[in-house]
């Protein structure tokens, strides 16, 4: 019996990292005894659960059903851990963080140092990434999100909400002239975000309770969020930007803030998203209370702005 539960999370690994190699090193164990296991569990119900080739392994159709009973197991074993961790209260073991990438390269990976230190029986795994994840098939335990719409199932804490100014450099407003309500920019080059998940091409404002969503064009379209500060401070056009992108560039006047007296509206929060779990892991409570902390005192909000 302990064989085959030890052979049902062996092919739930193979499943999860397509990859022999990886998967004995999320095991700690050899890839020759991965390869053996796997031999012998498909011995043992004969049939087939693994496509091999030369460069890919994955998984055949009632390989990926039997990995689906492994995955429950080893759940119900990261479920019971958590109980007993969190009875003791110890924040201790592997933490595996997805993290938006450019919010987490400019304001959270220099952070982590501070909590690493202050947990230092904590091993961190962190992948910095823009898609949408299967926090589950992905075995992360916490995502850091800048997300309209957290996944379904999951649990997600809001800690802020990204803010945007309207924003053109020096020399473009000397070029073209700069907008004085939100219509004038259809008449503008404007700089969208577009990736494979999101397009913003519509740009929200309010004032005095009216509200106005433009449609703006141009032609410089780009899925990296930092990018498009870049593409701003180099004169390509207007950006609707998030703050947190920003440093100093409003007091050194490399951009302009335009259209100070509207509000800009796009709803964009930030999100601590992780699996629903009866007993939440220590380690995991302990990381998101740090994240809402840390996320309190950061500046995320609005410049004040710089009337002409």
């Amino acid at each position: 019996m302990l064989e085959n539960l030890q052979q049902m999370v062996i092919l739930a690994a193979i499943g999860h990292e397509q990859n022999f190699t990886r998967a004995a090193d999320r095991l700690g164990i050899s890839k020759s005894q991965v390869s053996k296991q796997v031999r012998y569990l498909e011995e043992r119900l004969g049939c087939q659960l693994v496509q091999r080739s030369t460069r890919t392994v994955a998984l055949t159709e009632i390989g990926l059903q039997y990995a689906d009973y492994g995955q429950q197991l080893v759940d119900t074993v990261n479920e019971a851990e958590a109980m007993v961790a969190g009875y003791r209260n110890e924040i201790k073991g592997v933490l595996r963080i997805g993290i938006a990438q450019s919010f987490g390269n400019i304001h959270i990976t220099s952070a982590l140092a501070e909590f690493q230190k202050t947990n230092p029986e904590l091993e961190l795994e962190i992948s910095l990434f823009d898609h949408r994840p299967n926090l589950l098939e992905e075995g992360f335990d916490c995502w850091i999100a800048i997300h309209e719409h957290p996944p379904e199932g999951m649990v997600a804490r809001k800690l802020a909400n990204c803010e945007f100014v309207v924003v053109a450099s020096p020399d473009y407003i000397a070029q073209h002239g700069q907008p004085e309500t939100p219509s004038d920019l259809r008449r503008h080059n404007c700089i969208t975000y577009q990736s494979r998940e999101r397009k913003y091409v519509n740009w929200a404002f309010s004032r005095d309770g009216v509200q106005q969503s433009i449609r703006v064009r141009g032609n410089y379209r780009i899925d990296n969020a930092p990018a498009v500060l870049d593409a701003a401070v180099s004169g390509l056009g207007i950006a609707y930007l998030s703050t947190y992108l920003m440093t100093n560039e409003l007091e050194n006047n490399k951009l302009i803030q335009l259209l100070p007296q509207w509000k800009t509206t796009v709803d964009l929060p930030i999100y601590a998203v992780y699996p629903r779990r009866k007993y939440l892991a220590p380690k995991v409570r302990c990381f998101i209370d740090f994240m809402a902390e840390r996320m309190a005192q950061a500046p995320y909000k609005t410049p004040r702005p710089i009337l002409p």
